[in-house]
């Protein structure tokens, strides 16, 4: 799949969003050529709705008919499907690449994920507490920037353009446009020095100057969305558019976690030996606070004193450094490999992030509103299984346990934990059939069977949750 000119490569999105931009950066970087699709997301194609059914958001690639669907899944599969075009933006070292992944995460949930919604809130108390989020996340990118580069701040990539750099660069001129909007700089040289040397630098690339948007250009967009009643600097700024072998082995945890169990499911269908630390998430080690000094939370897996991050990354890291233990859990196939990251971030993202609120909910119109939530996810998560199981409806993996199975499975024992309390079915045999069987399927794995939580003591661990939900609601009252 190296050969560019061999392969019918089309690329649908719309000139203002960031997201589109890192795709764009992605094939100019490795010498790709492709045709590109400019999309009204206010009357969308039919071949946009058939390429992206789930989220109707650009971008989008079709790759020889295929559609790949989210901007730093698409950036991936570009790399891996072009292998020899260009150098690679992934490192090649499995924990050099758990790295990367998670400082493109962090940008997307902690740096552009609040200063989207600065954008969408109403009052100036909302507003000034996202962009202090903001700032905070740019102070954390600081040290990424530095860590990454192993302390040359070039690139995030050392002295070349890497991954992180694409999912950061799409962003460039949405950061200059912001501070002529405001009056202050995001990167602020002062505060963020590295960061603001990078901004200049990324800007001056071929790559960057082929594909950013013009920043005056995206000023004058950024003020379309300015709310008639409000003439605040802040206000005025825009919605961005779119939306290693054996050695020692050590994972901290806490029994009840989900992200945990997915480690652990990893570790044991790999055949994985490694000690196991149990972690009093109200008195963290200093151990665990040092491993994950940005969010301070399990799961981390450490092996050979470098720790790695983030459930998500943690299995993906397991599978490459491990390669050579029990079946991959990752398909060979770059498009397959796509489709499994798109299902296991939806997974994320539209399935367990509501699930998460139903505990903090204050009241039972917003509990049901996230239960409803969940059900639409099931639905689709549905039609996911039935993708990636090529209408087998065994596994995710197809007819052995693949990467979507991990990280569904991490969840099982609360699954049914929920169905214990609420009297019903998350997934229901009348309306998600596939999953239901996939769940009893699943159950019966043995790595199952060795690693998932006892659903009785789940049950009394979630009304745990409930209870202590309840009691802060009242208190605050």
């Amino acid at each position: 799949m190296a050969g560019a000119g061999r392969d019918e490569l089309k690329l649908l999105g719309m000139w203002a969003s960031p997201y589109v931009s890192r795709a764009k950066l992605a094939l100019q970087l490795k010498g790709v050529s492709y045709e590109y699709i400019e999309e009204d997301l206010g009357n969308k194609s039919d071949l946009f709705l058939r390429s992206n059914p789930v989220h109707k958001t650009v971008p989008v690639l079709i790759h020889n008919g295929n559609p790949i669907c989210e901007s730093s899944i698409i950036v991936q599969y570009i790399d891996e499907s072009f292998p020899s075009s260009a150098a690679s933006l992934l490192p090649a070292d499995p924990y050099d690449r758990a790295v990367a992944r998670f400082w493109a995460a962090y940008i997307d949930d902690k740096l552009a994920a609040p200063w989207r919604m600065v954008y969408r809130v109403k009052t100036e108390e909302e507003r000034d507490e996202l962009m202090k989020q903001t700032l905070a996340a740019v102070d954390v990118l600081e040290g990424g920037l530095k860590e990454c580069s192993k302390g040359k701040g070039c690139f995030f990539g050392g002295d070349s353009v890497g991954y992180v750099d694409v999912v950061l660069g799409g962003l460039v001129s949405w950061v200059h446009a912001s501070d002529k909007l405001s009056g202050a700089k995001l990167f602020d040289a002062a505060k963020a020095p590295l960061l603001a040397a990078w901004l200049g630098r990324f800007g001056e690339l071929d790559a960057a100057k082929a594909v950013l948007q013009d920043v005056d250009k995206v000023v004058e967009y950024a003020k379309k969305f300015q709310p008639r009643d409000s003439g605040t600097a802040a206000d005025r700024q825009a919605e961005m558019a779119g939306g290693g072998g054996a050695g020692e082995l050590k994972l901290l945890g806490h029994w009840a976690s989900a992200y945990v169990t997915r480690v652990k499911l990893a570790l044991h269908l790999k055949g994985v030996s490694y000690e196991y630390v149990e972690e009093d998430l109200r008195n963290k080690s200093d151990l665990l606070l040092a491993s994950n000094p940005v969010h301070k939370t399990v799961p981390v897996l450490i092996h050979n004193g470098n720790p790695i991050r983030e459930s998500q990354i943690i299995v993906q890291y397991i599978d490459e450094a491990f390669s050579g233990a029990g079946d991959s859990l990752l398909p060979a196939d770059p498009h397959e490999r796509a489709v499994a990251r798109f299902w296991t971030a939806y997974i994320e993202d539209k399935l367990v992030a509501p699930w998460e609120k139903v505990f903090r909910a204050k009241t039972e119109e917003e509990r049901a509103a996230w239960m409803k939530q969940m059900f639409v996810a099931v639905e689709a998560l549905e039609g996911g299984l039935k993708e990636c199981s090529k209408g087998k409806g065994c596994f995710f993996g197809g007819d052995s346990v693949g990467y979507v199975d991990v990280v569904l499975g991490g969840g099982v024992s609360f699954v049914h934990a929920n169905d214990v309390i609420t009297g019903g079915k998350l997934f229901d045999a009348a309306k998600t059939p596939l999953l239901a069987e996939w769940l009893g399927r699943f159950g019966e794995l043995d790595a199952a069977k060795a690693v998932l939580q006892d659903v009785d003591r789940a049950v009394e661990y979630t009304k745990v949750l409930y209870a202590r939900n309840a009691a802060t609601t009242a208190a605050n009252n």
